[in-house]
């Protein structure tokens, strides 16, 4: 669950900490959605296991749904030019800082 907020954080910073953050790793602004799949799944095989409540994943889901229509994109948005510049990212950092909000109020 802390992975899952740790990257919702990291979608919804600034674009100056993102490309810090993708070039520090020596990788691509795809990373931080593959981080973010990654914690998806941990959370959402522990919601099917009755341990977090199914409105969690229910909270992830549109951040979810984003990165998915990103992904099916061809407009290059998984390079630094596109997450400097496209109105894609911009709205993927708003809407992971309303799900950060979510996820936080779950956590208490």
């Amino acid at each position: 669950m802390s992975e899952l907020l740790r990257v919702t954080r990291l979608l919804a910073s600034s674009v100056d900490e993102q490309v810090r953050y993708v070039r520090a790793l020596g990788v691509g602004p795809d990373e931080i959605a593959l981080e973010f799949d990654d914690a998806c799944r941990g959370v959402r095989g522990l919601s099917e296991m009755g341990v977090l409540p199914g409105r969690l994943v229910e909270g992830i889901r549109p951040l979810d749904r984003k990165l998915q229509t990103m992904t099916a994109s061809a407009k290059g948005l998984w390079s630094e030019s596109g997450m400097l510049h496209s109105s894609e990212w911009e709205e993927l950092r708003s809407l992971a800082g309303a799900v950060c909000a979510v996820l936080q109020r779950a956590m208490e």
